[in-house]
């Protein structure tokens, strides 16, 4: 089994570990099934352990190696591996390893051991436990690379519920600060992002007129020159209105008949030929 350095992860993901290999790259542990033990109780468990060569490893030649229950101020330490030649004051021994000889698995690489232990727990204050393993003279410390294993023990069946109910508590406060600091780092990018697109913004407006493309306005003209295009476009619009009726009117002229013009003086030849009305 993988070595894992916190207990409370090992004691909510039981059944996950149980399937995984022993060695991953790191020291491997023995892990027990339940998340606590009450004083008095058997406890046993079976793991499978990396063999492979490891300077200062103890050999599987046959050999004992016992287990040690550490005392509490060598388990906060984290791993619990003894450190020969000398067995920390306090612990109490538990049993004897049994190791098989190794051999290599169908599913992974290398070779492989298969370490088991069975203790009765003893009667020590509740709390979690490591378990450090040495051969007798204490010589080596771990064999292949099985180092360490961890226990809970409690008292009464309420302690070992309290506990895994504060294990599970810290479980989400975990997942919870973990999730806030994604977040945290998550804003510190939109904020980082959000004053570079204002500063493009301000680098923009700063050179969007530059002195050959600025607008002429005339007086009561709108701020962007709006006004002044419309005006301009007026007084185009009015001349050609203007332009086009002269034309319209010229054209007129040409097409209409010629006027008939009444004159000043009655012709000679009129009155030659009116009825004398007086003879």
């Amino acid at each position: 089994m993988r070595v894992r350095r916190c207990i409370p992860l090992a004691v909510l993901i039981p059944a996950l570990l149980w399937s995984v290999p022993a060695h991953a790259g790191g020291w491997d542990s023995l892990n027990f099934r339940r998340d606590h033990y009450l004083v008095g109780s058997v406890a046993s468990t079976v793991d499978l352990f990396f063999a492979g060569e490891l300077e200062g490893s103890g050999p599987i030649d046959g050999r004992v190696y016992y287990a040690y229950l550490l005392p509490r101020s060598a388990s906060r330490s984290g791993f619990g591996m003894i450190d020969p030649p000398a067995i920390p004051e306090g612990s109490t021994r538990l049993g004897a390893l049994e190791i098989s000889a190794p051999f290599e698995p169908k599913r992974y690489d290398g070779l492989y051991a298969r370490a088991s232990l069975t203790f009765t727990v003893p009667d020590v204050p509740t709390g979690d436990y490591a378990i450090g393993f040495c051969d007798d003279p204490c010589e080596h410390g771990y064999v292949g690379w099985l180092a360490w294993g961890s226990i809970r023990i409690v008292h009464t069946q309420q302690e070992g519920r309290l506990l895994a109910e504060l294990d599970r508590l810290e479980g989400q406060g975990w997942k919870v600060r973990h999730a806030l600091r994604r977040a945290e780092h998550r804003m510190e990018d939109v904020q980082t992002e959000l004053d570079e697109a204002l500063s493009d913004l301000r680098i923009e407006r700063v050179h969007a007129v530059t002195p050959s493309e600025r607008i002429v306005t005339v007086p009561g003209a709108g701020r962007d020159g709006v006004t002044s295009d419309v005006a301009w476009w007026l007084v185009l619009f009015g001349v050609a209105v203007v332009f086009g009726t002269g034309v319209a009117l010229g054209a007129h002229r040409r097409r209409s008949p010629r006027a008939f013009v009444v004159p000043d003086t009655v012709p000679d030849d009129l009155f030659e030929h009116e009825p004398a009305r007086n003879r």
